[in-house]
């Protein structure tokens, strides 16, 4: 297995990215800092590292399968790439795909989501829409005006929406691969049918089977 040097600045509460057995093609990275992602929110989870590269190699950033699968946590732009020339601090562009319209389907597979979301959440219906203020991101919010758009908030204890995700500091949160760089020598040509072979048909033509 051929390897290459990488030169690393650490920076406050990063770490060096870790590979979990001696063959495995990605390295995990963490999370410096705890993190908060509301549904459909976008953030950067910062590493805190950075990295010099060499020129003929790029580093791409990747979901970690169990994070993908359990949670509603997405890296929107996966593969991402630090390129070779980059010296800032590298960070996670994540997601949380999660949808609160999805949650009464939830509860009919799940008899125990009911209890659990009426003992550790506070729903808010607008009944009182007039008379009731709601905080949400450290806002007063007047609920008349939240309240009209969904039929109902479900606010954890620290007031956030039903499927906030919160990524501890530590956290394994994605991980890192070294692909080496193929630069194109584009050359026009005014038909590419007649280059090669030339399969035929367009988006979808061979079907799903």
């Amino acid at each position: 297995m051929r390897k290459e040097n990488i030169y690393i600045e650490i920076m406050e509460n990063g770490k060096i990215p870790v590979y979990a057995n001696y063959n495995d093609a990605g390295a995990d990275v963490f999370a410096a800092e705890d993190i908060v992602i509301r549904p459909l929110e976008k953030v950067i989870i910062p590493l805190n590292f950075k990295v010099a590269l060499p020129d003929h190699l790029e580093m791409q950033v990747r979901p970690r399968s169990g994070l993908s699968l359990k949670t509603s946590l997405s890296i929107p732009n996966s593969p991402g790439t630090v390129d070779a020339g980059y010296r800032n601090p590298v960070g996670v562009i994540a997601q949380n795909t999660y949808n609160i319209s999805n949650l009464p389907y939830e509860m009919l597979y799940d008899e125990e989501l009911k209890d659990r979301i009426q003992k550790n959440y506070k729903i808010l219906f607008p009944e009182n829409s007039k008379d009731v203020y709601t905080i949400f991101r450290d806002r007063n919010n007047e609920t008349a005006e939240t309240l009209n758009l969904v039929p109902f908030l479900v606010l954890d204890r620290h007031n956030n929406p039903y499927g906030t995700l919160y990524i501890d500091k530590g956290t394994k949160i994605a991980q890192v691969v070294i692909n080496e760089i193929i630069h194109a020598k584009y050359i026009e040509t005014e038909d590419v049918s007649s280059i090669g072979t030339d399969r035929g048909g367009g988006y979808g033509s061979t079907g799903i089977r």
